[in-house]
């Protein structure tokens, strides 16, 4: 093995796509330099493989480690994917890892698991207590150097190790995480990165210094939402209703008080409730309790909660049932409250949680991603921020919290003009005033037009499940000749699973259509190359519904970041998630793919600021004219290439 490699040592591929080994030179020059790096580069142009290209010979060369952040299981094996083809140019290694629940073989976690006793919690209690034969058996296997060894593969995704340890006895979630001390990139949830408490656990067991270890954040637009709700907390009024009834079960006058005047003051304050949220203030909720439960009872009830919760926990371990305790949830969460009540980057609301007065609830609201995301950036040697959709890329790199000194480039598409056809309709939007039957029935016309002339399948994406139900309402399924396939809100990920699984199928006949939102999980983690989706209608521009806590944010991000808070916490994050279902039909350079900005507002000035390049460069403003569209898709894709 040689002691100096670049970038294009590891470049598994014959040919390059345009800009790919400039973007390879610049990453591996930020990582050498230990300089941050944020890129923007369009959906199709192969950004995966390019950025483990371009850290990689930093990392062969000092022994270090990359840990490469995604959001969704199938971001997390392409990462794997493209490191087993570099593999097979240059020995390297890498793991990637699942959540706990999609890695344990424990039948008891998996059918006790639940919201007042997460999976690592019950994971913990039975390893400490000796009741997990998978991880003992793991702990007893050899060093991490020899379990490497041992292995049929050095590049593995989650699946492939869960089969191992289905095979060998091994509990795959610690298994992953010994081979994660020896591999050159570990493929892992953002949570692993950006959420605190994982944080303080999981960088410890790599055994390598911060130093020595570069993050990669994939579809790094999405870091700021994922590390404001990892610092965020919610405790619903069920969960204190069921910890008034386990403390009356364990004879706890101390838990039932303090409980039962924490729901009394929810439900009072939620009779003045006429919005979705209110704000309240956290130190009035806890004295507002204190003082109709008097000073002997309010003494040290949370501290108390705490250690009777987990007195709780471990006898019911014991026993062989659940580890469940509402009372330590409640400890736990009152905790923070208290915790951030002084803190002016936390807001503090009772939600309804919308419309289900079931959900009623006490939410803490984290405000500044970069207390979240600093902790760890400013302790590796570097990190790369990389995704097809952060313009305006200044304002990402500051929302990130990357420093001034960051290196940030822009990537053109790869992909012939020619290839691409945009259009904006004129006349129809979705703001407050104008959703009406009539629009929504002029919106139907114009997705009917666009699917019955593309070939293969179409993607819908409306701005919310509101709208998608206003499109439906309108008659879409009843008019379209071709089957409509519906993303459901809370749908099951094993159902979603299928339902894309057999849309995908329909591409090779005579077509289909997806109903799904932005920023869901087809519309951002989907990858529909070809024929599995030819063009797709973003019905909609996605703005937060206006919130407290989203008035909050903005009211933050303006003092934070010098008056910007409209635009970083409000219109940015919308016209990412708009942009990124835009992009799902171009994948591959043959693709094809014909997109529909199904509202009049994207073709503003103000708006186009924040689209990409790639996007702007093929988008033109047409009439609300289902005919129009018709044709323009027709001659689009009669073109033979």
């Amino acid at each position: 093995m040689p002691d100096r490699f670049n970038a294009k040592d590891f470049f598994p591929y014959a040919q390059s796509r345009d800009g790919q080994y400039e973007m390879m030179s610049v990453i591996e020059q930020g990582t050498r330099q230990g300089v941050e790096v944020c890129i923007e580069a369009p959906n199709g142009f192969g950004k995966t493989c390019v950025t483990l290209c371009g850290v990689l010979p930093w990392i062969k060369e000092n022994d270090g480690k990359i840990l490469y952040c995604a959001r969704t299981h199938r971001q997390l094996d392409r990462v794997v994917e493209e490191l087993l083809e570099i593999s097979e140019k240059q020995d390297v290694t890498g793991v990637s890892f699942r959540g706990r629940a999609h890695m344990c073989l424990n039948e008891f976690l998996l059918s006790n698991a639940g919201s007042l006793a997460p999976v690592s919690e019950i994971c913990s209690h039975l390893k400490s207590s000796g009741k997990c034969d998978y991880y003992d058996n793991v702990r007893i296997a050899g060093n991490p150097e020899d379990l490497l060894e041992d292995m049929p593969f050095r590049v593995m995704t989650a699946p492939d190790i869960v089969k191992i340890g289905r095979i060998r006895g091994y509990c795959p979630y610690e298994l992953a995480k010994q081979l994660a001390k020896v591999v050159d990139v570990v493929a892992l949830s953002y949570l692993y990165i950006f959420d605190p408490f994982i944080l303080e656990t999981f960088i410890p067991e790599l055994d390598v210094p911060l130093s020595k270890i570069v993050v990669v954040q994939d579809e790094a637009h999405n870091v700021p939402a994922t590390a404001l709700d990892s610092a965020s907390d919610s405790l619903t009024i069920g969960t204190i209703r069921a910890a008034i009834k386990e403390a009356s079960t364990y004879n706890d006058a101390t838990s039932r008080q303090f409980c039962k005047g924490l729901a009394r003051h929810i439900l009072e304050l939620s009779e003045k409730q006429s919005e979705e949220e209110i704000p309240v203030n956290p130190r009035e909720v806890y004295n507002a309790i204190a003082t109709k439960l008097g000073a002997e009872c309010a003494a040290q009830p949370i501290p108390h909660m705490q250690k009777l919760g987990k007195t709780i926990q471990k006898s019911l371990l014991r026993a062989g049932k659940t580890p469940r305790s509402a009372i330590h949830r409640v400890g736990e969460f009152m905790v923070k409250w208290l915790h951030f009540t002084d803190r002016n980057d936390y807001t503090f609301v009772l939600s309804s949680g919308r419309t289900n007065k079931g959900r009623l609830s006490l939410d803490i609201i984290a405000l500044d991603p970069t207390n979240v995301t600093n902790k760890i950036l400013r302790s590796v040697h570097s990190t790369v921020a990389v995704s097809g959709t952060i313009s305006p890329i200044d304002a990402y790199s500051e929302m990130l919290g990357l420093k001034p000194t960051a290196i940030k480039r822009r990537f053109q598409s790869p992909f012939a003009l020619s290839n691409r056809l945009g259009l904006v309709i004129q006349g129809l939007d979705t703001s407050l005033n104008n959703r009406t039957s009539r629009t929504f029935k002029h919106m139907v016309d114009i997705c009917v037009a666009a699917a019955h002339t593309t070939p293969g399948n179409t993607g819908i994406f409306a701005a919310s499940y509101s709208v998608a139900k206003s499109l439906l309402s309108a008659g879409l399924e009843e008019r379209l000749a071709k089957k409509l396939y519906i993303e459901k809100q809370g749908m099951k990920t094993s159902e979603n699973d299928r339902l894309i699984e057999e849309y995908k199928k329909m591409g090779e006949g005579e077509g289909a259509v997806l109903l799904g939102v932005q920023g869901g999980r087809n519309s951002e983690g989907g990858d529909f190359p070809g024929s599995t989706m030819n063009s797709v209608i973003v019905v909609g521009v996605p703005y937060a519904r206006p919130t407290h806590s989203t008035k909050s944010l903005i009211d933050y991000y303006n003092k934070r970041f010098n008056g910007k808070g409209q635009e970083y916490a409000y219109v940015m994050p919308a016209m990412t998630r708009a942009v990124q279902a835009a992009g799902r039909p171009v994948r591959r350079l043959e693709d094809r793919g014909a997109i529909i900005l199904l509202d009049q507002r994207f073709a503003s000035m103000y708006l186009q600021r924040f689209m990409p390049l790639w996007l702007r460069e093929v988008t033109e403003v047409v009439p609300d004219d289902p005919g129009l569209v018709r044709d323009r898709f027709e001659g689009f894709f009669s073109v033979q290439h």
